[in-house]
Formats: structure tokens, sequence, C-alpha cells
């Protein structure tokens, strides 16, 4: 019976020693973090990039640490595509936002102007070249779409013949022996007339003299000033009005006036970025790693275990030795 109790006891102590003294294995500091920046083209992207970056177990200064988290911030968003919208407008924003896009001003094609040609021209009496007149020709018009007067600057085109004109021109006579009973007049004696150069008859002569074209004709003739001598002699001078067909030269300009109407829309062309199209992402991610504890749960429950097991062989040893008390105890039949 003492050897049954004996051994019970060394069960119970061995049992005990399990439960009291187990290897603790445990990780001495603080957490740990660990800090990347991504770029990627999503969420999925940065999530996968971070878990491969990010070991799942690491070891520094002798602990060891497990990854319990990894947590992100998304620091910039940079929009790969873009998007247009297109508008009419007089006098276009800068900027617009819509559905929570902003648009910014990328070009603006203003209203069609109203053109207006303007013609100019200058008209010679002599022969002329574009080299003999002016390049260009100022000319105030109507502005036909406003109402109001312009002066528009117009450049030459060309010369060209532009038909005939009478023009009056003044000739000069002077005749000599004025205080004779005749006027020498270019080898030719006229009768003396103090009311009216003596000329009939010789009008052809005076448009020959004068270089007058064919049709000219004289059309008055009158004493200008007083007799005066020069050398002691007497002369006196007329002025004859000779009007005369003479061709005419035109020198021609063009140019052109151009109107736009304020009150008319032009177009204009935003660009925003596209929130449904490619995009770059960079984010912060970072990963927080603990100590590596070692948990007491296995060695509590194989400590129960044992306890329980000793208990029973405990109760087994004690039943047997009970019955086998009572057998030395009942008398033997002899």
């Amino acid at each position: 019976m003492k050897r049954n109790r004996r051994i019970a006891v060394l069960c119970l102590a061995s049992m005990l020693s399990v439960i009291v003294l187990p290897q603790q294995i445990s990780a001495a500091g603080g957490d740990l973090t660990k800090e990347l920046t991504i770029t990627a083209s999503s969420e999925k992207d940065y999530k996968e990039q971070a878990e491969e970056a990010f070991a799942l177990e690491l070891e520094q200064d002798g602990m060891k640490y497990e990854r319990t988290e990894i947590r992100y911030e998304v620091i910039d968003t940079k929009y790969l595509d873009k998007k247009e919208k297109v508008i009419e407008a007089a006098n276009p924003a800068e900027t617009i936002t819509e559905g929570g896009v902003e648009y910014i001003l990328v070009e603006f094609k203003a209203p069609a102007e109203i053109e207006q040609r303007v013609s100019a021209y200058d008209d010679y009496d002599h022969p002329v070249t574009a080299a003999d007149v002016p390049a260009t020709k100022d000319t105030t018009v109507t502005d036909e779409a406003t109402g109001e007067q312009k002066t528009v600057t117009c450049s030459l085109t060309g010369v060209s013949p532009a038909g005939t004109a009478t023009v009056d021109n003044v000739m000069t006579l002077t005749f000599g022996n004025y205080d004779a009973a005749y006027y020498e007049w270019n080898g030719s004696y006229l009768p003396h007339n103090d009311q009216t150069p003596p000329i009939e008859g010789y009008e052809d002569q005076l448009l020959a003299q004068a270089g007058a074209a064919a049709g000219s004709a004289i059309t008055n003739c009158s004493w200008s000033g007083q007799p005066y001598s020069v050398d002691g002699v007497m002369y006196r001078d007329a002025v004859a009005n000779v009007r005369q067909p003479v061709q005419m030269y035109r020198a021609n300009y063009e140019g052109l006036l151009t109107t736009q109407d304020p009150d008319a829309p032009g177009i204009a062309t935003y660009s925003g970025d596209d929130p449904d199209g490619r995009v770059e992402l960079t984010v912060t991610a970072t990963a927080t790693y603990l100590p590596i504890q070692i948990s007491y749960a296995p060695y509590i429950l194989a400590g129960a275990g044992i306890l329980v097991l000793v208990a029973l062989v405990v109760i087994i040893l004690m039943t047997a030795a009970k019955k086998k008390n009572k057998k030395e105890l009942i008398p033997k039949e002899r």
C-alpha cells in the first residue's frame, strides 16, 4: 500500500512540474514598422505590390517579428487620360467644372468675321506706271455690319487706261510790236486790236504750238497785263483757254474690311482629366510587425490532460489497494 501511494505521488509531482514549469519563449521590445512608396495603376495593383514587398516574418536584432497589418495612404493621383468638351461661347471662361471634373480652356475659335471688300482709285491725265504711283491708298467707307465710318488701307492692284477726259488748260501768247499797226507773233503779222487779241484764223497754229491733242479747241483768249518794252520793242501778253481731250490712266486699289460680331458665339475647346481612364497612383504603404509570442495554451492543455491521467491512475491504484485490504481482512476457513 505504501508503494502504491508513492507511485501516485510521483505521478502527481511530474504532472505539476509540466504545468508549472513550461518552456517559455517570448519576444521583448516594441512594434516595428516598415514604409514603402509605391507607384501603381489601381488599388489592387498597389496592394499586391505591398504584399509582395513586405515579408510575413522578419528578424531584427535577434528578435523575430510577424506582420500584422498593412496601412495605405494615397498621396497623389495622376490621371493619364484626358477628356474633351466643346461648347459655344462668346466670352468663354478659363475653367469650367462639370460632373466633378475641372476643364481648362485650351483653344478658342472666334466667330467667323464679316468681310467687306473695299476699292479705291486715283486718276491721272498723263501716262503713269505702277512705279509712278503710291503703293497704298487710305479710303474711308461705311462698315456695312455696324454702320460706322472706318478707314481702310488699300493696296495697289495695277494701273490701266481709263478712257478720255476733257480738261481746260491755259496757254500764254506774247505779241511784239504792240504799238504798231500790226502785231508780230510767231513770224506772222496780225492787225492791231486793243480789246481782243487777234487770233482768229490762227487757232490751229496756236494749238500746235501748245502741243494740244487732236480735238482740242481754244475757248477764250484775252489780254493779260499791260504792254511792256524790251530793248525798245513793245510787247503785250495774252492768255488763251484751251479745252482738250486727254487720255486718262487709273491706279486701282483694293482692301478688305473685316468686322466681328461681339455677340456671335465662338467655339471653345476644354480639356480635363478623365476619372474613368488610366491613372497613376502614388501610395505610401506602412507595414506593422509585432514580436512573436509563444502561447502557453498547449502547455496548459497538456498539463490538464496529464493531471486527469494521473488522477485516474491514482484512483485505480487506490481502488486496487482497497480491494486488497478487504481480502486480507476476511478470515480464511479452516
